[in-house]
């Protein structure tokens, strides 16, 4: 099965090497996004994003994304229907995929983070709550569905752990994940995590138990990430 992710374009920041690396690429089973696809909100540059997603590798693909801290809240119904044939957007949701005998389970997720940055504590007075649901919510939606898929993806915005942060000063790790996705996945042990945010990491994948974390930032792997999945190994070609 193959898998292509990224997060972070921030487009238009990102988009010129999002746009080439697509060049190299071959159609994939799935395409993922891990959030912060536009920069500070702008709703309008998600529709240039896919349009060249589908022009250089077609469109007979299920794309599933999640929300980034810059798709902001009042702007992702409009990030949606701006793209609402074309892409599937799990905000605390899950869905289940199809792929030849596989049948995949995705939930998607902003995800956490163990401190609230000082523009959130401002303008987000109840995001400690928040994240704590956030939290609580992606384990039901991976445990409801442990019995009636094959594979199980965690797909998420924030860092679940520290060793795909590595790079960054680590003493900031409360501001880019949470330790409490770090023992959901531990508990509940999905097949693959995808997630974005980290810039700088050094470090792309990691495990947490037997579950294969990946760092699709596009700033920190420099291209689109693809994955040939559940075979005896999972690899990155990147």
């Amino acid at each position: 099965m193959r898998v292509l992710a990224v997060g972070d374009v921030h487009s238009p920041r990102f988009l010129e090497p999002f746009l080439g690396g697509l060049d190299h690429l071959e159609r994939p089973d799935l395409f993922l996004l891990a959030g912060d696809m536009v920069n500070r909100g702008k709703a309008y540059e998600f529709r240039a994003l896919i349009d060249a997603v589908h022009a250089r590798l077609g469109s007979d693909f299920p794309v599933v994304a999640c929300y980034g801290n810059e798709e902001y809240a009042e702007v992702r119904k409009e990030i949606s229907s701006i793209v609402s044939d074309e892409v599937l957007f799990l905000d605390e949701a899950s869905t289940e995929v199809q792929v030849g005998d596989l049948k995949v389970g995705i939930v998607g997720t902003q995800g956490s983070l163990d401190k609230p940055t000082n523009w959130q504590k401002e303008h987000l007075p109840s995001i400690k709550g928040a994240f704590e649901r956030r939290a609580h919510r992606a384990k039901s939606l991976l445990k409801r569905m442990r019995h009636r898929v094959d594979k199980r993806v965690l797909l998420m915005h924030y860092s679940p752990c520290l060793e795909t942060c590595e790079g960054e000063d680590s003493r900031l790790f409360a501001w880019m994940g949470s330790r409490k996705f770090y023992n959901l996945i531990l508990s509940e042990q999905p097949d693959l995590v995808i997630h974005g945010h980290v810039h700088n990491a050094i470090m792309h994948q990691a495990r947490i138990g037997d579950t294969v974390v990946m760092n699709v930032a596009l700033p920190a792997v420099g291209k689109v990430t693809e994955l040939n999945l559940w075979r005896p190994t999972v690899r990155c070609i990147c």
